[in-house]
């Protein structure tokens, strides 16, 4: 077991008063590794960053004495502009794990990257006022993984931690819907009775993601025919034009479902002036309420296709499909939250959650039946934008927070205390 003598003279096993403690006398080294891990971009596909964001999490959770081994994942298939298929690399799982062979059994998860590529505008952090710090991915979720990995640090100084075996998952896929590593998530969740996710609070007061939607990429297709726009402009088939007739009906579909939105992202076709565009591309995000709207929307795609198809002018395929189920809070996800809310009410806080439009790993979790807390990270806003920020002192705050829920567990099992 690790000591914090230096912090702490005289004190080799701490109780939880110590370790609340040692987390506050540290809140400069969580700040630190957030400093650090942000300003390295870790977009997605930027795999040298993602190694580098590998590379420093590796060594910090070395500290706490786990096993520890990089799983490879299956790259991400695309597709281009011209409608073909291509494979674009991923970044390997990072999976940590200590005690499992204890009673209780914990998931924690986070991810190593984020939205900004290697040629967005924002790739450092910086301080705004005295509690604030901007940056690329400060919130979502590099000041997360300071709070998971200094959380542990003051967790495994408890001789309660004996009763707790957890597993930590860091993938590098999350951003884009976890596409490589969903099957490694459902795999290791399957060993779990719980799991917790670092994503950031939903607002400045910690409040928690509740349910929240499924989410499911899709990309059409729409084939023409090639032509000369001068001689023989008739003879064309402009794909552009059918796919913005198509659009329209897509987006027109926002309004039959309360809990279905429908978000065209991304267009792109054409090459030269002259000629009549032969293929067309349309990205978009569809979210859903429950599984029956993914049926529905299944369904009248292919109604659509259809009717395109069968007059024999163009061609229109859609290839995607729903990546993260809906996360509902079945029984035993609300006693989980409700445990957490016991554990800030020992603490002073008020734990609040509510529905979310937006998922996370969470989502996987649920898929298998795992129920979890995915936002325990820290408290920010503006994610995924030019003005992405942090609240400093948040780190603390939730690392104190899940020390205590792992404290509570190893106390109490999975009991909510109400």
């Amino acid at each position: 077991m690790l000591c914090y003598a230096k912090y702490f003279p005289g004190i080799k096993n701490m109780d939880l008063a110590a370790a609340m403690e040692f987390l506050a006398a540290n809140q400069q080294q969580m700040l630190d590794l957030t400093i650090q891990l942000a300003d390295i971009n870790s977009g997605t596909f930027n795999l040298a960053g993602i190694k580098k964001v590998a590379a420093i999490m590796q060594a910090e959770m070395a500290t706490l004495g786990c096993e520890h081994v990089s799983m490879p994942v299956a790259p991400y298939r695309v597709i281009n502009a011209h409608g073909g298929k291509e494979e674009r690399p991923l970044g390997s799982v990072l999976r940590f794990w200590k005690r499992p062979q204890a009673a209780i059994q914990v998931l924690l998860m986070g991810h190593l990257d984020t939205v900004y590529d290697v040629g967005h505008s924002l790739q450092h952090t910086s301080k705004i006022g005295g509690d604030l710090l901007a940056g690329p991915g400060v919130t979502d979720m590099k000041g997360g993984l300071a709070v998971l990995l200094w959380a542990l640090k003051a967790f495994e100084q408890l001789p309660q931690a004996q009763n707790i075996g957890w597993e930590v998952l860091l993938n590098a896929d999350e951003e884009i819907g976890s596409p490589g590593s969903a099957e490694i998530i459902a795999q290791r969740a399957k060993q779990h009775q719980v799991g917790f996710l670092f994503e950031p609070a939903m607002d400045e007061h910690g409040t928690l993601a509740g349910a929240r939607k499924g989410s499911g990429n899709f990309t059409v297709v729409m084939r023409g025919k090639s032509a000369h726009a001068g001689r023989n402009f008739a003879d064309g088939r402009n794909a552009i034009c059918k796919m913005a007739e198509f659009i329209s009906k897509i987006n027109a579909l926002n309004k039959q479902r309360p809990e279905v939105t429908l978000n065209i992202g991304f267009v792109q076709g054409g090459e030269a002036l002259n000629v009549v565009p032969d293929c067309c591309i349309c990205r978009l995000n569809i979210r859903i309420g429950t599984m029956e709207d993914a049926i529905w929307i299944s369904n009248t795609f292919d109604n659509m296709v259809n009717e395109v198809n069968k007059a024999g002018d163009y061609h229109v395929e859609i290839i995607g499909g729903f990546h993260r189920q809906p996360k509902l809070l079945d029984d035993k996800t609300l006693q989980l939250y409700k445990l957490v809310q016991v554990v800030g009410n020992k603490m002073g806080l008020e734990i609040k959650w509510q529905s979310c439009g937006g998922c996370s790993d969470g989502n996987n979790l649920a898929a298998v039946g795992l129920p979890n807390v995915d936002t325990l990270g820290v408290h920010g806003g503006r994610i995924h934008s030019q003005q992405e920020f942090m609240f400093i002192a948040s780190l603390l705050k939730r690392a104190q927070l899940f020390t205590q829920i792992l404290f509570y567990l190893s106390e109490n099992g999975l009991n909510n205390g109400t």
